[in-house]
């Protein structure tokens, strides 16, 4: 095992976060988003020093940063998400390091200028003690002064789509002439805010016959935001900037598609 492999697990920790390693083999068909790299290319590049990506995945937020020259490390729960990952570094001969880690549990004995969660993947933590432990362990990665971007859902937009009815994500073409199709439902526990998801991949050949199929449970609370600025204090952090979107527009309850924060590390919780 070599430094950085390592994947600390605390006492009395579960394996509640979303198996990846179920769907790292065609993550990347189906998750091809880049609306968001521009505004963490430009904030990462404003750093002016070492920057902590976590949960990253397979590195579709990774790879632009550091074709950018960003300093980066990478860290993620899913064993399959990383070694995806390594795979598409080395075929572009990109350097970074890249470690498995679970948010929650950082012991990464450096500091950081910048830490950032991409996507609004902080909320599959539906938890608030997970939530609590994540951000005082991100908060002890940062150096006095450093900052965290985490995206998060708006609630009063996220909300309506938890309503039960099957929705399809896409259909997107496979390597053997085949095709993958995502589709998914979900539903919204009123008393925890916490939204679950069942996500469907069906699998044709070339010949549209029906050759796999497989399921993605997941689950993610809808985190509000004076709780999530309580919480953020609480862990040593100030708010500096809430956006509305990556194009960095004000923030609106009623139409703003996510709460993209900036903490800044203030204190010692």
């Amino acid at each position: 095992m070599t430094p950085g492999d390592e994947y600390r697990r605390e006492p009395g920790s579960s394996d509640d976060l979303i198996d990846y390693d179920r769907v790292a083999d065609v993550y990347d068909l189906y998750v091809t988003s880049d609306f968001d790299i521009g505004f963490y290319v430009e904030e990462t590049t404003r750093a002016q020093g070492k920057v902590l990506e976590l949960m990253c995945g397979t590195g579709r937020v990774s790879v632009p940063l550091l074709e950018a020259g960003v300093d980066l490390t990478c860290a993620d729960a899913s064993e399959g998400m990383l070694a995806h990952l390594k795979e598409r570094l080395h075929a572009l001969e990109l350097d970074a390091r890249v470690m498995r880690a679970d948010v929650r549990y950082l012991d990464l004995h450096e500091e950081f200028e910048l830490a950032l969660v991409p996507f609004q993947s902080f909320s599959e933590l539906v938890s608030p003690r997970d939530q609590e432990l994540a951000l005082r362990a991100v908060h002890g990665c940062l150096r006095q002064g450093g900052r965290f971007i985490c995206p998060l859902h708006n609630p009063a937009i996220r909300v309506k789509s938890a309503d039960g009815a099957l929705r399809l994500n896409g259909s997107f073409p496979t390597a053997d002439g085949g095709l993958l199709v995502v589709s998914g439902f979900e539903t919204l526990d009123e008393s925890s805010g916490v939204v679950d998801r069942l996500q469907f991949y069906e699998f044709f050949d070339a010949s549209n016959e029906l050759l796999a199929k497989r399921t993605l449970p997941m689950r993610f609370a809808l985190i509000d935001r004076s709780g999530f600025v309580e919480a953020a204090e609480v862990a040593g952090f100030v708010p500096v900037a809430l956006y509305g979107d990556y194009r960095r527009s004000e923030y609106s309850e009623e139409s703003s598609p996510f709460m993209v924060w900036i903490l800044e590390k203030a204190k010692h919780p």
